[in-house]
């Protein structure tokens, strides 16, 4: 499952079906992009190469439609900052959340509900199907907390602390430890293992 998936998965209220964010002036758009390009570095097909900049390598695809196509949307602005190549793979994938959740659905994760009453595409919504799908994804981001989620599990910590739903999954004593992981993303070198992840968090926080 894609990390921004995951991530919707603890974004979403389980009934109502609505995407519900403490911070109301996150975009989802961007979050669920900077999911995407986390993935590609989990896949060691996008890096840090100069400071603040990301290289992708679209030359290898993906078994996913849609890291293929943020890949083929980074490559064609080669050498880009974090913060515009977020901006750029939301703007070419768009409607981006709609096609995660409609995939989602479309795998009987989520339901979908359309309230007739109205004819816009908020009027959708996607309760919680499969609570085993939520459960998973909460359960990476607490193994996180500990060090035990890899690089998959540490990009869900910085997406779940931007968009402000860690309290949601997470006791004070992991929140403790997950501000502590990420506070460590603040040194990390351009060149090295994690500066990736440390550009993206710095993009989507400024």
């Amino acid at each position: 499952m894609l990390i921004a998936e995951h991530f919707l998965l603890l974004a979403l209220d389980p009934v109502s079906g609505r995407i519900t964010l403490a911070h109301r002036d996150t975009r989802v758009d961007i979050v669920c992009a900077a999911g995407l390009l986390i993935d590609l570095i989990v896949q060691r097909r996008l890096v840090p190469f100069a400071p603040g900049r990301l290289q992708v390598d679209a030359s290898l695809p993906s078994s996913h439609v849609l890291l293929n196509a943020a890949a083929t949307a980074l490559a064609a602005k080669p050498g880009a900052n974090a913060t515009n190549a977020l901006r750029h793979v939301a703007r070419r994938l768009a409607p981006l959340t709609d096609d995660l959740l409609e995939g989602l659905y479309r795998r009987d994760f989520l339901h979908r509900v359309r309230d007739w009453r109205f004819w816009r595409s908020d009027a959708l919504r996607y309760p919680l199907r499969s609570l085993q799908a939520r459960n998973d994804a909460s359960e990476l981001l607490q193994q996180a907390c500990d060090g035990a989620g890899g690089t998959a599990g540490l990009g869900l910590l910085v997406l779940a602390d931007v968009a402000g739903v860690m309290t949601t999954h997470l006791d004070a004593r992991q929140h403790e430890r997950a501000n502590r992981l990420l506070l460590g993303l603040n040194g990390v070198a351009f060149d090295e293992e994690l500066g990736g992840i440390a550009l993206i968090r710095d993009a989507l926080l400024a």
